[in-house]
């Protein structure tokens, strides 16, 4: 009933081949290979399902079979109690829905090999047995017909005379023992008890059950939350780490500008002052320059003079 839901595939593929057709029944049998993991969902997927077939055949009365098959051969006790809670809760599934639910189908095969062909399955035999029991149940949630023919009629004479005292003690005795048959015990109300009884533990039993599947799974969500919260301090102390290396890495970087930014200063300093001095070396060169040439001149005026001089001596 939960993995792939295989019973909703086979109800549409039935409901597109009966076009036309009145259906009365709509028989589903499940139980045999649902898994205990998780009943409560597994019970919501019955109920699903028999709401399925309500909708797809209208009108038609769903029968539910729960675990119409056998027990295999080697089961422990585990397995049978799990099983038996599966089914329980395909029954209140179904009750629920106003389903007729025929409970523990499982116990008609039993583990009886003459009635297993191999595992669960039934042989034949098995499922005659089977078909027999779903037939009885659905004749008994039929009822009896209004129109049952009254039989076995007799007819008493009696004087007239004593008609009356007669009657009298005929109308006595009857309701004495009408008395005496409602209140004697036929066995069939201490059996309907305690059915009712088991019914009512079984439900206990798989509320129960639920609870504690609902508890594991609660549980292994906490775990998982913790973990998911572990892994989440993990990476905040991670990114805690990387932003103080980053304010590290800043730092850094705030002394390596504010070094570049004094050796900038040096740096333009000394070009300053080797403009300066290279503006007062250019004045001194181009001073001694000039000097240099004025000297130059002066000399070469002296120069010119004594050959002057020596030209007229001669």
């Amino acid at each position: 009933m939960v993995d792939g839901n295989t019973l909703t595939g086979q109800l549409d593929a039935a409901a597109a081949g009966s076009t036309g057709v009145t259906v009365g029944y709509v028989f589903l049998m499940a139980g045999l290979l649902d898994s205990f993991a998780n009943v409560a969902g597994m019970q919501q997927a019955v109920a699903d399902t028999i709401a399925h077939a309500a909708e797809l055949f209208p009108g038609a009365r769903v029968v539910v079979g729960c675990g119409p098959g056998c027990i295999p051969a080697g089961t422990d006790d585990t397995a049978v109690s799990d099983q038996a809670h599966v089914l329980t809760a395909i029954r209140l599934a179904a009750d629920h829905a106003g389903a007729l639910c025929i409970p523990d189908m499982r116990s008609i095969c039993g583990n009886d090999p003459d009635l297993r062909a191999d595992g669960i399955t039934p042989n034949d035999a098995g499922h005659a047995l089977l078909a027999q029991t779903i037939e009885t149940a659905v004749r008994e949630a039929q009822g009896e017909p209004l129109d049952t023919p009254v039989t076995d009629l007799k007819r008493k004479y009696i004087s007239g005379g004593n008609s009356w005292t007669a009657g009298q003690i005929q109308r006595l005795n009857r309701r004495e023992a009408e008395k005496r048959e409602a209140n004697r015990p036929t066995g069939t109300e201490l059996t309907q008890l305690t059915s009712k009884l088991d019914a009512v533990t079984r439900a206990q039993g798989l509320q129960q059950v639920i609870l504690q599947q609902q508890q594991e799974q609660l549980r292994q969500q906490q775990e998982m939350l913790d973990r998911q919260q572990q892994q989440l301090k993990q990476q905040q102390e991670a990114l805690a780490s990387q932003q103080e290396q980053l304010k590290q890495q800043q730092e850094q970087l705030s002394g390596v500008v504010g070094q570049q930014g004094s050796t900038l200063e040096s740096l333009q300093s000394v070009t300053a002052r080797l403009d300066m001095i290279q503006n007062q070396t250019l004045q001194t060169v181009g001073v001694n320059l000039q000097t240099l040439f004025t000297r130059t001149d002066q000399l070469l005026d002296r120069v010119q003079a004594l050959e002057d001089r020596g030209s007229i001596g001669a």
